[in-house]
C-alpha cells in the first residue's frame, strides 16, 4: 500500500511533535520540577495585565475546562493567581506571582536551549524561518477552518 504525501508528512509532523514534546518537557521536570503545559499557560499569563482562561485555552490550543485546570495547578503551586477582570466583573485575569515570573525566566533559558539543541542546530537560521512561517500560515488556516468536536463542546 502506498501512503499519500500528505498522510506521510501529517505522519512526519506528529512524530516530531511528540519527540519534541518529550524532550522538553523532560528537561521541564528535571531542571524545574515543572511539566510542559505549566510553562505553556505560564509564558500565556505573563503577558502585560495576565490572560483569561479563554486566552490561555486559544493559546495553547485546548478546551477551557483543560486551562483552566492548568492555571488551578499553577496557582496551587503559587506560581499564578487570579484576579478579577477591571473590563469584566464576571471574570479574572491570570497573572504571574513573583516566583512564576522567576520560574518562568528559568525555564525559558531550559526550554530555548533544548531547542537550539533539537531545532535550531539541525536546520539553521532561515530553515527555522521558513519552517515558522510554514507552521503559522497552518496553524492559521485551521484555526478559521470548521471547529473540532472538541472546541464545540465548549
Amino acid at each position: 500500500m502506498v501512503e499519500a504525501p500528505l498522510v506521510e508528512l501529517f505522519d512526519q509532523l506528529v512524530r516530531v511533535e511528540i519527540l519534541l514534546w518529550n524532550a522538553v518537557e523532560r528537561r521541564l521536570r528535571d531542571d524545574h520540577a515543572m511539566p510542559l503545559p505549566w510553562f505553556e499557560m505560564m509564558r500565556v499569563a505573563d503577558r502585560p495585565g495576565g490572560a483569561r482562561v479563554r486566552d490561555i485555552a486559544e493559546a495553547m490550543t485546548i478546551t477551557e475546562g483543560g486551562a483552566s485546570k492548568v492555571v488551578d495547578r499553577v496557582q496551587a503551586a503559587g506560581h499564578a493567581e487570579r484576579q478579577r477582570d477591571p473590563a469584566d466583573g464576571r471574570s479574572s485575569r491570570i497573572t504571574l506571582t513573583r516566583s512564576g515570573e522567576r520560574l518562568l525566566r528559568a525555564a525559558t533559558a531550559t526550554v530555548e536551549a533544548e531547542l537550539a539543541e533539537r531545532i535550531g542546530a539541525v536546520l539553521g537560521t532561515d530553515s527555522v524561518d521558513r519552517l515558522d512561517a510554514t507552521l503559522r500560515l497552518l496553524r492559521t488556516a485551521n484555526l478559521s477552518a470548521a471547529p473540532t468536536a472538541e472546541l464545540e463542546k465548549e
